[in-house]
């Protein structure tokens, strides 16, 4: 799901029209409050879009201070006078400026969803010798079959499809057991340690460990 914000002015709505039909389930942020919580923290991606510097700087600022949200790649789409009132570098994932194709903004969202999940047309996520297919739901390392359990597997997909942000106990029990989940933290870290056993070996490192927030793929 890509959830976009109108902005207020007519560029976001040129997004939102440029993307219609293409296969992209779009969300309105203006809607937000009317959606499951639930829902709103399942969006891939999160288009910015507007001529409004501050707006724009609010509502990034937003999802980049959400414990849950901020691991989630933005594009932000302004004109180029914008642009150099903006601290994009902090702020953005990734810039369009106007005036842009549908090709373009297509362009733009597909680079970036590579980017973060690294997920081939195969629908594969290769790192080295580790491979994730995420079609058959199998680990391959080495070109052998790596046992893991269906949480484990979750877990590891999740990781390596998030780029190499870093990734918060909180958010990693929200995002693979669930808002209903009444487990503690100690339960991600029971899981990375049965995975890094199976995966990291002979001095291979995939996940490393942050301390004190959590953890990130490396691989």
């Amino acid at each position: 799901m890509v959830m976009a914000s109108r902005g207020g002015d007519g560029l976001a709505g040129e997004v939102f029209r440029k993307l219609d039909g293409l296969g992209y389930e779009v969300c309105d942020a203006a809607a937000a409050g009317e959606l499951p919580q639930a829902e709103i923290e399942q969006a891939e991606l999160f288009i910015l879009a507007g001529t409004r510097a501050g707006e724009l700087e609010r509502l990034a600022a937003t999802l980049a201070g959400d414990d849950l949200l901020k691991a989630v790649p933005r594009l932000f789409v302004t004109t180029a006078e914008v642009l150099n009132k903006l601290d994009y570098c902090r702020l953005a994932d990734e810039i369009l400026l106007a005036p842009f194709s549908a090709g373009e903004l297509v362009a733009r969202l597909r680079m970036l969803s590579w980017r973060f999940a690294r997920v081939d047309p195969s629908n594969r996520v290769t790192c080295g010798d580790l491979v994730i297919d995420l079609a058959t739901y199998e680990v391959t390392l080495a070109g052998m079959l790596v046992d893991l359990t269906f949480k484990e597997y979750e877990l590891l997909r999740y990781l390596a499809t998030h780029g190499r942000r870093v990734h918060s106990r909180r958010e990693l029990l929200i995002r693979v057991w669930g808002d209903d989940y009444y487990g503690g933290a100690r339960t991600v870290d029971v899981h990375i340690r049965r995975i890094r056993s199976k995966i990291e070996q002979g001095g291979r490192e995939y996940i490393q460990t942050v301390r004190g927030v959590g953890y990130r793929f490396i691989g």
